[in-house]
């Protein structure tokens, strides 16, 4: 059972992606305040407060419309830890999307799968984040293809299997946003995030589509995450050859349920384990 003495439990509100940044930062994880703006304004985004108000930990559940949502932002400040609040943030994300009838999902490290495992989630899939030191410019003057935003929306869905188009137009419209397309067949996004830049989602209709697109974005020259499907062992020989290493590993979890939703064989990098 969780030790919430001491704590308040609030819905966090616009104005607190200041202090869950500090949080974020915390714990080195690569979110922007415009990332926290998207939780707390589309999503049921919970914090916990010390006596003092200063926000200790974090939560938050994302609806997509489809099939499931998205829980993230699982954050406890290092003075909170072992009181099992995590956990209790957790199973309150996952009620409210239940109530919503809505099957939760997250992405889990591989200290936290056990964790998520005795809540009722089960595994998917792998992926494993790909990281690189990077010392160039930031990228700029990128040209973009044919497809526009309803295209990239369209793709997005059939592989990830929900609709996120908010999501997607928070990240479009970031003036240094660069998105990358093949015709209206796929697309690869690249943003600036607090730590590195973040590749992805990447959506093609095979892998060596995948990687057409991916040799055409500015990968490499700055510090950069990007999250593939371990089953794209085509894309990690091309990335390890291009200095990348791997991070950590993450599962894609579902709540009682193992299958994974949407297309996985179209889905070459996820958005990152705050998103899916």
């Amino acid at each position: 059972m969780a030790d919430f003495e001491g704590l308040q439990q609030v819905r966090l509100a616009p104005g607190d992606e200041v202090e869950a940044m500090v949080l974020s930062r915390e714990v080195g994880w690569n979110q922007v305040p415009g990332d926290w703006r998207h939780f707390i304004e589309k999503g049921h985004t919970l914090g916990l407060r010390d006596r003092s108000g200063r926000l200790v930990a974090t939560s938050a559940a994302l609806p997509y419309d489809g099939p499931f949502g998205f829980i993230s932002m699982v954050i406890v400040s290092d003075t909170m830890r072992r009181r099992g609040l995590a956990t209790a943030l957790v199973g309150k994300c996952t009620g409210y999307l239940r109530q919503l009838g809505l099957v939760p999902v997250l992405d889990a490290t591989e200290q936290g799968q056990p964790v998520y495992e005795k809540q009722g989630f089960l595994p998917q899939f792998r992926y494993d984040r790909w990281q690189i030191a990077g010392n160039g410019p930031a990228p700029a003057d990128v040209p973009v293809s044919s497809a526009g935003p309803k295209d990239i929306a369209r793709l997005d869905a059939a592989a990830f299997g929900g609709k996120r188009p908010a999501l997607l137009k928070t990240f479009l419209s970031r003036p240094d946003t660069v998105v990358i397309t093949e015709g209206t067949s796929g697309f690869a996004l690249l943003r600036r995030g607090s730590r590195a830049w973040q590749a992805g989602p990447v959506v093609s209709d095979s892998e060596d589509a995948a990687l057409r697109l991916l040799e055409r974005l500015p990968i490499g020259a700055v510090p950069l995450f990007i999250d593939v499907p371990q089953t794209w062992r085509k894309i990690g020989t091309w990335l390890k050859a291009r200095g990348f290493a791997v991070q950590r590993s993450f599962a894609r979890m579902g709540y009682h349920r193992q299958e994974p939703f949407g297309t996985p064989d179209r889905l070459f990098a996820t958005a990152g384990p705050e998103f899916g």
